[in-house]
């Protein structure tokens, strides 16, 4: 596979090339990618031409149009990271704070759903340190551009709009991959109960997810996990308030877990922005770790509110 040659002194630049460049997310990449102290020369289109001359290719396509281009491009080895949900369950899945090894390792990195990085997030160590039982719930609300710029009947304005509506309420393409991973986290089957919903702002995320304690739990402790889990995390923020306005343009995810002692549950809440840590910021730092450099390169850790 091509690589650049990396010096200690982590001066070395690489090529970008941006397939599907006038999306949401690929216009996205472009702005993020401007600023990359090692990403250079970006090379961009909004079709199936792939710029396979560069050294690392991301893939912003709709779901379904990114399969055979993705697979032409591992195959000739060159480095690729899909935003899609193609290749999500055979390469490389690419959420850095569960799989920072395996990404650094891999050359096919499969970049995870918007809804399914915050749930996993909010979730994972409750789930790593055995705290819930196996069935969770996890409520989801995205801001419009997570419906992607083609208009529909439900991302115009008239129905996007001064309301909120759920959709999708039963088997959602994300819920797969939340119990995927929460699945492999605790070495035992995980079943979610999972709803998204459509809100009225442009950008943001927002996840709310609810379990039953295995057992006895105060909050000072949990906030001990959450902690421990994400302390040394250069993106997940453990904070006592979590709002979507606070992460908007940054590749955050700020998280919270109340625990409520007298029924024996815990509310858990994360917040990202839909664009960024949801898909171009998080292919970013995979395209980061892949390559060696330092993975907050070019990825702000701080939102644009107020």
């Amino acid at each position: 596979m091509r690589m650049p040659v990396l010096t200690s002194s982590s001066t070395a630049v690489a090529t970008a090339g941006v397939v599907g460049s006038t999306g949401y997310a690929g216009r996205e990449l472009l702005r993020l990618l401007a600023g990359h102290p090692h990403f250079d020369g970006t090379a961009s289109t909004a079709d199936m031409r792939a710029p396979v001359s560069c050294d690392l290719v991301f893939l912003a396509l709709p779901h379904g149009a990114a399969s055979e281009l993705g697979r032409e491009l591992a195959g000739a080895r060159v480095p690729v990271v899909d935003l899609s949900a193609d290749q999500r369950g055979v390469w490389t899945y690419g959420l850095p704070e569960l799989h920072r090894v395996a990404i650094a390792e891999s050359g096919a990195i499969a970049n995870p759903g918007c809804y399914a990085t915050a749930a996993i997030l909010a979730l994972t160590p409750l789930v790593e340190a055995g705290l819930i039982e196996p069935h969770v719930v996890v409520d989801g609300k995205s801001g419009v551009s997570g419906a992607g710029k083609t208009p529909t009947e439900k991302n115009v304005f008239c129905s996007a709009a001064e309301g909120i509506a759920p959709y999708a309420p039963v088997g959602h393409y994300h819920q797969t991959e939340i119990e995927r991973e929460l699945s492999a986290v605790a070495g035992a089957p995980v079943t979610v109960t999972f709803t998204p919903h459509l809100a009225p702002f442009s950008r943001g995320l927002l996840v709310t997810a609810y379990g039953r304690l295995t057992g006895p739990l105060t909050q000072e402790e949990a906030d001990e996990v959450y902690l421990s889990r994400y302390g040394a995390e250069p993106f997940v923020q453990v904070l006592d308030q979590v709002r979507t306005q606070p992460v908007r343009g940054s590749n955050a995810c700020h998280v919270k877990a109340w625990v409520d002692a007298e029924r024996g549950a815990i509310v858990v809440a994360a917040a990202i922005d839909n664009l960024v840590k949801g898909a171009a910021g998080q292919a970013i730092q995979n395209a980061n770790l892949l390559f060696g450099f330092d993975e907050t390169a070019g990825l702000p850790a701080e939102g644009l509110w107020p």
